[in-house]
């Protein structure tokens, strides 16, 4: 199997739960193929980034700060900023919400690692290509992890739907 280091380096805070069983969690449905060669997931903040990463990087002709980012495949090691996955505590105590808010990024980021690691793959287009496999991932992850979510959800998403295109029609008219 695959060993992937999950490490944790924050400045100057303290989330209010350990993020990294969440990676776990995660890291238990990725096929270990996708996770050889990836040294370490680190969890952190932007605080912490704007310190250990400084400057601005290029990517797909875009500028960024490090400290901006959710995450960031550089190296064979992928960072994830918590505090810029979800800002609201609330949600990172939900058990499943926490992990599908970490999920987003860790797969994207997981789809840059997997882009970087095949040999006659290489494709033009990075981002989109590390966006399928998040879809991918992602989608086998709630498959296989939280099933009974998935009903719950098909039984309340005309509900959803309705609620959703009142609060776009109420931002749009403000």
């Amino acid at each position: 199997m695959a060993k992937v280091k999950i490490v944790e380096q924050y400045y100057d805070i303290r989330p209010p739960v350990r993020m990294y069983r969440s990676v776990e969690v995660l890291l238990r449905y990725v096929p270990e193929e996708h996770l050889e060669g990836l040294r370490t997931i680190t969890l952190t903040n932007s605080d912490y980034m704007r310190k250990a990463m400084k400057g601005k990087y290029t990517q797909e002709k875009r500028r960024f700060r490090a400290a901006d980012c959710r995450g960031m495949y550089w190296g064979r090691e992928i960072w994830l900023i918590v505090d810029q996955i979800c800002d609201v505590e609330l949600f990172m105590i939900i058990p499943p919400v926490r992990t599908i808010f970490l999920g987003e990024v860790l797969y994207h980021e997981i789809g840059h690692h997997i882009h970087a690691m095949e040999q006659p793959g290489f494709r033009k287009e990075k981002e989109a290509f590390a966006d399928e496999c998040k879809n991918r991932l992602m989608g086998t992850f709630l498959r296989r992890r939280y099933w009974y979510l998935l009903g719950v959800l098909r039984l309340f998403a005309p509900v959803l739907r309705w609620l959703h295109s009142r609060l776009q029609r109420s931002l749009s008219e403000a």
